[in-house]
């Protein structure tokens, strides 16, 4: 399907909208962004220029950095992302800070709405996951790439199983928790596209260790635990590893991760009239990686939403909006979350009671994709 297609293929009423939220989301992320001069992305950055820092100050290589020769960016210590995902920041070395904050917010912004358009997200679903993708812009993460990533892959399934593993497998080596995602390949007995996946993850992983010095994955490997038993019970987590650790705070948020997670999908594949796709898992997949942050709920715009989850969904960011302006006065997020935990768990409760493909339904060539939901009865 061709970009003209996609627009030929709904009202031009359903585009403007949907191109209207994502205008929103774009001023809402420019405009919170004022508020946090140091996001997320500035480990990323830290992690691109420390390898620009490797080479000579008077050799061409560094000529190209406009890294600041006054910071040692090797001092911030290990970097809790993948190392490939340097690898994919390396290109921001290329600029200062502060512009390689708007270079990224412009690309991520354009790879989520661009998504959203591309495979015409109904506006319904775009608009109560709106805010999810302005934690994403404003904090300058990976997410909004991902979606698109992850997007592209979970449209192949079925077609192209072979593509969207190995799109599958390239986002788990930007971020882990993707690769949960080809468990479904596992299940499905396509074991030419799980070795794909993993094959394709692995030498994004190995390219890594070469480009960025031996020794680059081990030490991720080893900042991997205390990092996740360190921000485990943060009020922000939105994980059921969060719940796990305020009950057992001793708890390895890893292996509790596992655990639930090989739970949920043996609930999922218990009952033998259903088959288990990507979408599926997703849900899962969201609820058990042991850091969940706001920014990664935009994924669940891919799926179909009933009009409950989408008002949780909406509810949720609202909150979290309002958290993070001030307005909202508690300090502890649950309530906030409590809407967004809720949603995920219905989303993993539908699949798991009906087999519910959780795809977003398919609209004929030329017709329009007006309402996406199915009926509200759980």
């Amino acid at each position: 399907m061709s970009v003209v297609q996609s627009l030929r293929g709904e009202p031009l009423q359903q585009t403007v909208l949907r191109l209207t939220v994502g205008g929103c989301v774009l001023l809402c992320g420019i405009l919170l962004a004022q508020r946090l001069p140091n996001p997320d992305l500035f480990g990323d950055y830290a992690a691109a220029c420390a390898w620009w820092q490797r080479f000579s100050e008077h050799s061409r290589i560094a000529a190209l950095s406009q890294c600041s020769s006054d910071i040692d960016y090797h001092a911030f210590g290990p970097h809790a992302h993948p190392p490939f995902s340097t690898i994919v920041f390396l290109f921001l070395g290329f600029f200062s800070w502060p512009d390689a904050r708007w270079v990224w917010f412009v690309i991520s912004g354009a790879c989520l709405i661009g998504a959203w358009q591309y495979y015409r997200i109904p506006v319904s679903v775009c608009a109560a996951t709106a805010l999810f993708g302005v934690f994403g812009l404003y904090r300058g993460t990976m997410e909004p790439f991902l979606f698109t990533l992850i997007m592209i892959a979970l449209s192949q399934e079925d077609k192209r199983p072979i593509l969207s593993a190995a799109l599958i497998g390239l986002a788990a080596a930007i971020k882990v928790y993707p690769g949960l995602l080809l468990v479904a390949l596992l299940i499905a007995r396509r074991f030419n596209a799980l070795l794909t996946g993993v094959v394709v993850g692995g030498l994004a992983t190995a390219i890594s260790e070469v480009a960025l010095g031996f020794g680059t994955v081990q030490a991720w490997i080893l900042h991997t635990a205390p990092n996740a038993l360190a921000w485990q019970t943060n009020p922000d987590n939105l994980s059921l590893v969060r719940i796990a650790g305020n009950i057992g705070p001793h708890l390895s948020p890893l292996a509790t991760a596992l655990a639930l997670f090989a739970l949920a999908i043996a609930s999922l594949i218990a009952v033998p009239h259903r088959r288990v796709s990507m979408r599926m898992i997703l849900p899962t997949a969201l609820l058990v990686t042991p850091l969940v942050w706001s920014h990664y709920v935009i994924h669940t715009s891919m799926l179909r939403l009933t009009r409950l989850e989408q008002t949780l969904l909406l509810a949720g960011g609202g909150l979290i909006f309002l958290g993070i302006l001030g307005v909202f006065p508690i300090q502890n997020a649950a309530v906030a979350y409590g809407p967004v935990l809720t949603a995920l768990a219905l989303l993993w409760y539908r699949a798991w009671r009906s087999g519910v493909d959780l795809s977003a339904q398919e609209a004929p060539s030329g017709a329009a994709h007006n309402e996406p939901a199915p009926p509200n009865s759980l």
